[in-house]
């Protein structure tokens, strides 16, 4: 049984760079011009899929370390009152990779 191969975001980043360049250029041909706008569209799919679960897994991890009561934290730093810090808003997370 094979693993998957992971996906590669920077070769496919990549590849739709190509695509657009190629769309850029003055000689396209239309047949030729649909098989890669396909790709493009699959290749951006891809893409944004794979930028919406890195930012679910930022989250999780944004979560799991914002989980912390303060009275775990003050066991740890003994009688020192632990420092209150501002968790940012999903207003203020809108938009974090582009999305």
């Amino acid at each position: 049984m094979t693993t998957p191969k992971p996906f590669e975001f920077e070769k496919a980043l990549s590849e739709l760079e190509e695509i657009t360049t190629w769309f850029e250029s003055s000689d396209v041909d239309l047949d030729a011009g649909l098989v890669k706008f396909e790709r493009g569209m699959e290749l951006a799919s891809q893409l944004k899929n794979h930028l919406a679960s890195v930012e679910n897994r930022v989250e999780k991890i944004r979560e799991r370390f914002s989980a912390t009561k303060p009275a775990e934290a003050a066991g740890i730093a003994g009688d020192i009152e632990p420092e209150v810090t501002q968790t940012p808003t999903p207003q203020d997370q809108t938009d974090l990779f582009g999305a």
